[in-house]
């Protein structure tokens, strides 16, 4: 699989905008899910964009992206977490912010709470950027809770390289 068939050209330019809007803004962020997965290694291609921050940065964020929003900040609940986001499209990419505090995770019928300090977020190279992102060892155990089987072996491998 080519490097742009995991990441597009086009998600790369969004990336590096919310990077440097973040930046600019001095927020505290980290890339998570998929992303994360991607900047340590793994292969998947990218679906979407996933963040998460400090809650005394996610209004101001929302504000600035607000011609992007979709979804509101708001508290969300699906079958496998709880938590206060808002969501974005930007050219027609799909863009989820969550703030880090009160997040909960559904891990085998009860609900978790996930707990996420920023300051352990990895400043890693990616695409010519510096990008903060979710250490590995955090999203293995966030994906083994979730019972995500196929993601925490790919990722388990990353550990070994």
């Amino acid at each position: 699989m080519t490097e742009s068939e995991i990441v597009s050209s086009a998600k790369l330019e969004i990336i590096k905008q919310l990077v440097n809007l973040l930046t600019e803004h001095k927020v505290p962020y980290q890339f998570t899910g998929g992303l994360a997965g991607n900047i340590h290694g793994s292969k998947w291609p990218l679906r979407d964009i996933d963040l998460e921050m400090p809650r005394a940065h996610i209004e101001l964020v929302a504000y600035l992206l607000r011609q992007h929003v979709v979804s509101p900040l708001r508290f969300y609940q699906d079958e496998e977490f709880q938590m206060i986001m808002f969501n974005l499209k930007i050219d027609d990419i799909e863009v989820d912010i969550n703030q880090i505090e009160a997040q909960q995770i559904c891990h085998k019928g009860q609900w978790v709470p996930l707990t996420v300090d920023i300051k352990r977020a990895q400043l890693m190279p990616f695409h010519g950027m510096k990008v903060s992102v979710q250490p590995l060892e955090e999203l293995i155990a966030y994906k083994t809770m979730l019972g995500r089987t196929n993601d925490v072996d790919d990722l388990t491998k990353l550990l070994n390289l």
